[in-house]
């Protein structure tokens, strides 16, 4: 591209990688990349021929060894061409890469190292410990990933202790300043990867003691010394020692530094989900006190967790406070805040399970993870956690069961829970601070009053102004609306206001029950609605059939069937007076004014009129969720909608970014409204909304929510006559039950899908539906029927001209005879399946296939093949980029030497199959991990 940035970059901490400017540079197989890290840390020198060959291939290099150096120079230098001719250059009798100080991250490391050392030295400790920080943040993992070669086995022996060097002159620099609770999660990270190492281990005991953790401390010395008297035989060094003497006796000396003030360090993003805090708040000032008071009393003596329970009635103020004192004391948190409303008490969605609360919270810290049991999301949690200082607020929990999961394990973390119930089990198990709200003092009502009507009005008629906050119930959601409604019109009096809201209520006095919320607001609210023009009454009472949490412009214009500025006003209009709240582009009622909006809706338009304006919103979803999953998967098998297209603008989202943005946001408004159209018998609608949402809850992992969308999807394509849309559903649902773990219940869903689609001449769906079932069958190790239903795909496969099919099934059925001891008939179609995969281009199946194919030769006992194999899987998922494939090869590599005896060289695939593992948070980190420790076990090296 003309005038594209094309300065080259290459990286060594971590995958060996290479940029011309945004441009990702092919590099080529392990040794050729081999060469380039040998030839970058030697950069701008002449490097020879036979340096090369000794730091890739050792002592004993094969008789080809020039004519491959000549080659995979000949590939660097055409792979690095895109960022100029004479990058890679042939000198005398070797080669020189010339590459500039700021272009490889080791010499940029080394750079700001220097100026680290000399920032210190000036004086200002804490900014050099930053620079280090940005050092540190060039490690991607271990160096030179992947690369073979006694070079990269000493410089990647070399450069791991680098890190651990820089770790350590990081904490001395931030112990001595006074930053040492940033410190906790970094060096429990670097013990536990240099367990051995005394002077780590002391900067993380000074460090938790600093951080009021004393006994954290303490317990990590005991730690400490039962490690190295088990596995050394000796007892700490005198440095450990003596500080854990000087912890008992809490010397004075060991106390930390004060902590300078400081700019927030660039790096990944740090949640701040705090939601704006009320405008005209007033009062609670003893609660907020309180607050204060126990969350002083709790640090003071090293709590690691402090939980504030606030419970109180539907609009006394539980949320407006709890953000009143989140936002007060946040700059104390600098780990983050993170908000999360577990909807115990909306009136049209179910509260969010644990495991679904869990899933938003990781996602808001950064984690990938799609692992779904709930014990390995609430551990990941807490690790996520652990040493940090983060705010969580919880808003509106129905139980202590619902939160319990969701309190962090050792932590400086503060959590704030509302709810409208007594979340008593909160406050005798888990030491929760419980804070009941009443309704505001007089005093408070009249000033919250004087905020929105103004001080001369309320103070010039001091007795209405009381009446009027007594007809409010001192609820302050309902002196909100009321106050709105009364700053609107300057011109009347108090008096007249208050007379017209005492007549409203007294009528509506009779349709009020004991204990209900609404009793004390229902006028308040009639009496602001009453005020509003005919047409925007009518969205008003519209917006009250609408069961989401949130609705955008867009949406309403087409269940207003009015032009989206024109909704987009009358929803401003609505926001301005209270009467809805509105955040990100959504505008949401509080669940007392849906309620009431709910009501005027059922009592004053007719069944027709809500029927029609219900099916016009949800004709609107549907084609959006159409839009959406053809943006990000432009090659969906859509089927045909079967209604008229929406009349309406859809949203704008035209990128893949904004589809995922637009999914996280609507989630929920279209799990309701699915819902709802089951309930209407809007089945065609119902069922296509739940299985357009797979790209969002596939991606996201939200498979609770997934399987309640689907579920109702399915119950409305049973409805149906066309028996396709349930086969469709099944197939989905069958993918979230195997997700979950539930296997069973998968094949449950596969096996009723296929007997419904047999009955059709879908053979794609067939398909689909034959493989799924012969994949999950193999996860449960049922192997016979496994094969006999691949088989029958393959069969089926056959017949047509699809190849990419054909590899699908062919690579099942392989898969399934490897793994149930039949290698002849693995290979027998593993062989035909890689012919297919070839010819459609299926590389992600071609490395499956060879990988299995290689497994098979293993167990054959033919140690030439299955090399073979796992080498020629290794090159092509190298060109792929596929690193799962490639953890799988490693691990079929690091068996066949086992089985041979060769335990040493077993190690180090079986070490980087589980680093690649265990990034990707696959299924196999167990395998991987139980392989290595049965290494340790048998192997004559011992324990490594």
């Amino acid at each position: 591209m003309a005038g594209a940035d094309r300065t080259l970059w290459v990286a060594l901490l971590g995958d060996v990688v290479a940029r011309a400017g945004s441009l990702a540079i092919p590099l080529g197989a392990p040794r050729q990349r081999a060469v380039l890290a040998i030839l970058a840390t030697r950069a701008n020198q002449t490097v020879s021929r036979s340096e090369l060959i000794d730091g890739v291939w050792g002592s004993s290099p094969p008789p080809s060894v020039e004519g491959s150096v000549h080659t995979y120079i000949h590939g660097l230098r055409r792979a690095l061409s895109v960022a100029g001719e004479d990058i890679l250059t042939r000198t005398g009798s070797g080669y020189q890469l010339a590459i500039g100080p700021d272009d490889l991250d080791l010499a940029v490391v080394e750079t700001r190292l220097r100026q680290a050392r000399l920032v210190a030295v000036s004086g200002d400790k804490s900014a050099a410990s930053d620079l280090i920080a940005d050092c540190l943040k060039l490690w991607r993992g271990v160096p030179l990933f992947g690369i073979p070669g006694p070079f990269a086995d000493t410089e990647r022996v070399r450069l791991t202790k680098l890190r651990y060097q820089l770790v350590e002159e990081r904490a001395d620099l931030m112990l001595a300043t006074g930053r040492h609770q940033e410190l906790i999660a970094d060096l429990t990270e670097a013990v536990e990867a240099e367990p051995f190492s005394e002077r780590l281990r002391a900067q993380h005991m000074l460090a938790l003691y600093r951080s009021g953790r004393r006994a954290d401390a303490l317990t990590e010395f005991d730690t400490v010394r039962r490690l190295f008297i088990d596995e050394l035989g000796l007892d700490p060094g005198a440095e450990l020692t003596e500080l854990h003497v000087r912890m008992l006796r809490s010397d004075p000396d060991l106390a930390p530094a004060p902590a300078p003030a400081r700019e927030p360090q660039s790096g990944s993003p740090i949640p701040a989900q705090l939601p704006h805090e009320v405008p005209d708040f007033v009062g609670r000032a003893s609660e907020l006190d309180q607050l204060s008071a126990w969350r002083t009393a709790t640090e003071s003596v090293g709590h690691a967790l402090v939980i504030s329970a606030i419970d109180g009635v539907g609009g006394i103020g539980k949320t407006s406070l709890a953000v009143r004192f989140a936002r007060r004391i946040a700059g104390d948190y600098p780990d983050g805040q993170l908000y999360l409303d577990l909807r115990g008490f909306d009136p049209s969605r179910p509260p969010l399970t644990t495991a679904d609360a869990l899933g938003q919270l990781l996602w808001a810290l950064g984690s990938s993870s799609r692992r779904q049991e709930p014990d390995a999301l609430s551990s990941l949690y807490r690790s996520l956690l652990s040493g940090k200082r983060v705010l969580i607020l919880l808003d509106n929990a129905a139980s202590t069961e619902q939160v319990r999961e969701l309190l962090p394990g050792e932590s400086n973390s503060l959590i704030l829970v509302t709810s409208r119930n007594r979340l008593a089990g909160l406050v005798v198990r888990d030491g929760a601070r419980r804070l009941t709200l009443g309704l505001l003092p007089e005093a408070d009502a009249l000033e919250l009053l004087r905020g929105t009507v103004g001080h001369e009005r309320i103070d010039a008629e001091p007795e209405e102004a009381a009446r009027l906050a007594r007809l409010c119930g001192y609820l302050p959601l309902a002196l909100r609306v009321a106050a709105e409604k009364i700053s609107s019109k300057p011109e009347s009096t108090l008096r007249a206001h208050v007379e017209k809201l005492n007549e409203e209520q007294s009528r509506l006095d009779a349709l009020d029950v004991d204990d209900d919320e609404m009793s004390s607001v229902r006028g308040v609210f009639s009496w602001s609605y009453k005020s509003l023009e005919p047409a925007l009454a009518r969205t008003f009472r519209y917006l009250g059939l609408v069961r989401g949490p949130g609705i955008c412009a867009a949406a309403v214009s087409a269940l207003i069937d009015e032009p989206a500025s024109e909704a987009e006003k009358q929803l401003q209009t609505l926001s301005d007076q209270h009467l809805l709240g509105s955040s990100d582009g959504q505008f949401h009622f509080h669940d007392l004014i849906r309620v009431y909006a709910g009501e005027l809706a059922l009592s004053e338009e007719t069944p027709e009129q809500r029927s029609s304006a219900l099916r016009e919103l949800m004709v609107w979803y549907l084609f959006s969720v159409r839009a959406a999953l053809l943006c990000v998967l432009p090659g969906f098998p859509l089927v045909p909608p079967g209604v008229p297209e929406t009349r309406h603008a859809l949203p704008k989202i035209d990128t893949r970014e904004s589809t995922y943005a637009w999914y996280e946001v609507e989630a929920p408004n279209i799990l309701a409204l699915t819902q709802h159209a089951a309930e209407l018998g809007e089945h065609e609608i119902a069922w296509q909304l739940a299985w357009c949402m797979y790209e969002h809850y596939y991606s996201t992992g939200l498979l609770t929510e997934w399987i309640e969308l689907l579920t109702i999807g399915l119950s409305s394509a049973e409805q149906l006559e066309d028996p396709e849309p349930q086969a469709r559903i099944l197939t989905q649902i069958s993918i979230a039950y195997s997700r979950i773990g539930q296997n069973e219940t998968a094949v449950q869903c596969l096996e009723r899908g296929l007997a419904i689609i047999r009955g059709t001449d879908n053979q794609y769906i067939t398909l689909r539906f034959l493989v799924n079932l012969a994949s999950t069958l193999r996860e449960m190790k049922q192997y016979n029927e496994g094969i006999r239903y691949a088989q029958e795909a393959v069969e089926l496969a056959l017949k047509g001209d699809d190849h990419y099919t054909k590899a699908g099934s062919l690579d099942s059925l392989c898969e399934l005879y490897a793994e149930s001891g039949q290698p002849e008939e693995a290979l027998k179609y593993g062989e035909i399946g890689l012919e297919s995969a070839k010819a459609a281009g299926a590389g992600l199946l071609e490395a499956n296939i060879l990988v299995n194919m290689a497994h098979a030769h293993r167990d054959l006992g033919d140690v030439t093949s299955a090399t073979r194999e796992y080498e020629a899987a290794l090159d092509l998922c190298e060109t792929l980029g596929d690193r799962y494939h490639e953890a799988l090869a490693l691990l079929g590599i690091a068996v066949l030497h086992r089985r041979t005896s060769r335990y040493d060289e077993a190690r180090e695939p079986a070490q980087r199959a589980l680093d690649i593992l265990v990034r990707l948070d696959a299924e196999e980190v167990d395998v991987a991990r139980a392989l290595l420790s049965n290494l340790d076990t048998e192997g004559p090296a011992g324990p490594s």
